[in-house]
């Protein structure tokens, strides 16, 4: 059982940010809202094994990454899912999302802000602390 009920989320961080898609194949990017119907929704799907599938609503392209997970890999929209996890964080609806599988290169991998620094800001697997509430996801239900 996943840990958020199947259907629309906006995927936010502190300062209304959220987690954008722009063209089907692009990188993942954290903006404002832009008032695009669907750039700025995601389908989230449970799966049996507890993880989950994450669409976006305009793209129909997966929360994703080309390759091997690997620290400092840019998340995109791919054409073929791509199994997350999703942590509890300490804030309710707020969940670490991360590679199942673990470890990747001696640490777990989550979806986190790119160390690139150039505006809008890009996403990227980073290493997973879940000491740093900052590193979070709040999964907004749309109905």
């Amino acid at each position: 059982m996943a840990p958020v009920p199947n259907g629309v989320y906006a995927i936010a961080r502190p300062g209304e940010q959220l987690l954008t898609l722009q063209g089907p194949k692009d990188n993942v990017i954290l903006v404002p809202p832009t008032g695009e119907p669907g750039e700025q929704e995601w389908q989230v799907d449970g799966l049996d094994n507890g993880n989950v599938h994450i669409r976006n609503l305009r793209q129909q392209s997966y929360l994703g990454y080309e390759g091997p997970p690997r620290v400092n890999t840019q998340v995109q929209g791919v054409p073929e899912p791509k199994e997350w996890a999703l942590y509890q964080s300490s804030e309710p609806s707020t969940f670490f999302v991360v590679v199942p599988g673990g470890p990747v290169e001696g640490v777990e991998l989550a979806v986190d802000l790119s160390l690139l620094k150039i505006i809008p800001h890009r996403i990227a697997l980073r290493p997973l602390e879940v000491g740093d509430q900052g590193q979070a996801w709040r999964f907004e239900f749309h109905e």
